[in-house]
């Protein structure tokens, strides 16, 4: 066990220097849009039936695993709505890898709605959620069930067949 004086911790803090950088400056109202006028809305939630909206980003390396799942879990349900919702801050970064991925991304469609949209699924904290990959089932409009963490296939499509 090591002991460490208190007067070291001090004067080892008085040294430590702590960034006093601003946050960029967001125009509050470039996310502001309603859901209702949503492409999202339009699209999916105005819709009977199921939809899977998964939230991930190009940086998540769990979400990016789980990509060829969630594919080939819409090649065996094609009456299943899934949707991809990028948390990116990088539109250049997003914008490359979904021209080498191809995946039913919304995000780019509905940015002025991004708020709008993490309201109706539940969105908080970090970049509006908590913790990704994030999926979320959707039944007539409203969200039903949230996964936290990577699908398991089994687990997620059996799920997927109790709820139709």
């Amino acid at each position: 066990m090591i002991i460490i004086p208190a007067a070291a911790i001090f004067l080892g803090l008085k040294f430590i220097k702590i960034s006093t950088v601003d946050p960029p400056i967001v125009n509050p109202t470039k996310f502001s849009g309603k859901i209702e006028d949503s492409p999202f809305q339009k699209e999916y939630l105005s819709k009977e039936g199921l939809v899977v909206v998964n939230v991930w980003a190009t940086w998540c390396k769990p979400c990016i695993q789980e990509i060829p799942t969630f594919k080939k879990i819409s090649k065996e349900h094609p009456n299943i709505k899934f949707v991809f919702l990028s948390i990116d801050e990088d539109p250049e970064k997003l914008k490359t890898f979904l021209a080498k991925n191809t995946i039913n991304d919304i995000t780019f469609q509905n940015m002025e709605y991004m708020d709008a949209i993490k309201t109706f699924l539940g969105g908080n904290g970090l970049l509006g959620y908590s913790a990704i990959p994030l999926t979320f089932i959707i039944k007539d409009g409203k969200v039903i069930d949230k996964n936290i963490g990577s699908i398991d296939y089994t687990e997620f499509t059996t799920q997927l067949k109790e709820l139709q």
